[in-house]
């Protein structure tokens, strides 16, 4: 009879903690005293919010990248092929796990949705069986307090949320170790890259309340087929990936366009880019695309940024103070000329230096093959190689602005020596 007042007392005080400690560090050090073994707490990119006082004295399960701690690669995998994932999501009841450690798991769910999860590791004292219900209280308690605290207030609870909005906010900036994480969640990352932007307003302060905001990132899911998502600054973004260069295929826009109209919806889409380290530009980039053709009163759906390059220019010029995000200027750089210099690199041509020559003079064949010390046909066939490899016309004015305008930015940082990424 004692044995079960005492519990009852400890399955009090821990949700009187809500009201005596109010901070997840405060419910924890209560949890840690009662169940009397270190206590982890992570989300579902097994990233860890917090940890106990005897946590804290324990990392050899930890790798920390920039100034954030996760679970090693390791341990995750094995997690994964002992089915313990499975059951954190499956489960709402907190669980003993045995591998070469002993652990008690309990998933904490937001509306049925599970944003994180408990790990409670078995090294001070043995575990009883009312430390599973104790787990129980600790995990409902900590569902309430990260509401309180507005922790997930952006996230469904989905790995991949948590994989973008990291790499958003440059949390993360080893390409390898993000690569791997990001081979968790089935997200395929092919070579090219776009970020699609949509500005949305939620009705309710937590995105799980809406309904309709899930409904919308699951139907643009099923558009755009290879992608991750995450609610951030009250926009929808989409990161997509696939080998083709053209991302969103002539197919895809127009399924896109449908949608977005059906649902008077705009989107802001970036330059097609690969290196997953300078997203923080390219989302911009679709950021400043919606808003630079509501500021020129062009109301397209669609808004490519690639089609407002030089207005950006002008723009960021105009501006007479600095509060916006300025963009690393060779991500203006557009892909064509990014696709001459590797394939130049790969097969020991100059296409690159051929549409440079033509472009610095007129436009004139006699005189760029006079330059480049070539004969006229082989100066055409070079061309022609050119449209075929880019597949587009150099006869229409827009691509040749398009091409000028990224020579020269190249020649601007080649003459100023500005200390800025590779290319490629």
């Amino acid at each position: 009879m004692q044995k079960k007042n005492d519990l009852y007392k400890k399955k009090y005080e821990l949700y009187n903690s809500l009201f005596t400690q109010n901070s997840i560090d405060g419910i924890l050090n209560i949890g840690e005293n009662f169940l009397s073994n270190p206590i982890f707490i992570l989300d579902t990119s097994y990233r860890i919010i917090t940890r106990s006082n005897l946590a804290k004295l324990d990392n050899s399960s930890i790798e920390t990248h920039n100034g954030e701690n996760y679970l090693l690669l390791d341990i995750i995998q094995l997690m994964k092929r002992n089915k313990c994932i499975d059951n954190i999501y499956n489960s709402d009841n907190a669980f003993f796990y045995n591998s070469d450690k002993t652990l008690i798991f309990c998933s904490i769910r937001i509306n049925n949705i599970t944003v994180g999860y408990i790990s409670v590791l078995q090294s001070k004292r043995k575990f009883q069986e009312e430390d599973l219900e104790l787990t129980n209280i600790l995990s409902r308690v900590f569902s309430i307090q990260l509401q309180k605290e507005n922790i997930f207030i952006s996230t469904s609870g989905l790995a991949e949320e948590y994989y973008l909005t990291d790499l958003l906010i440059n949390r993360i900036d080893n390409i390898e170790y993000m690569t791997e994480r990001l081979h968790y969640i089935n997200f395929n990352l092919s070579k090219n890259l776009i970020i699609l932007s949509i500005p949305f307003k939620q009705k309710y302060n937590d995105y799980r309340d809406n309904f309709g905001l899930k409904e919308l990132i699951k139907n643009f899911k099923n558009i755009l087929r290879n992608c991750i998502s995450t609610y951030y600054k009250d926009t929808i973004i989409f990161l997509i990936s696939n080998e083709h260069k053209e991302v969103i295929n002539d197919s895809l826009k127009e399924t896109l366009l449908e949608f977005l109209k059906l649902n008077n919806l705009r989107c802001g889409i970036s330059i097609v880019f690969e290196n997953l380290l300078d997203i923080q530009d390219f989302f911009y980039q679709s950021i400043y695309a919606l808003e630079l053709s509501s500021c020129m009163k062009i109301y397209n759906t669609i808004n490519y940024f690639e089609d407002y390059i030089e207005y950006y220019l002008f723009n960021m010029s105009m501006r007479t103070t600095n509060d916006l995000y300025k963009i690393n200027l060779l991500t203006l750089v557009h892909p064509w000329i990014k696709k001459l210099i590797k394939f130049d690199d790969q097969h020991k041509t100059e296409l690159f230096k051929t549409l440079k020559t033509y472009l610095k003079n007129n436009r004139n064949a006699n005189d760029t093959s006079r330059q480049l010390n070539i004969h006229r046909s082989t100066f055409f066939y070079r061309f022609h190689k050119i449209e075929s490899l880019l597949g587009i016309s150099l006869r229409y004015n827009n691509n040749l602005f398009k091409l000028e305008l990224s020579f020269k930015i190249l020649d601007y940082n080649t003459l100023t020596k500005t200390q800025v990424p590779k290319l490629m």
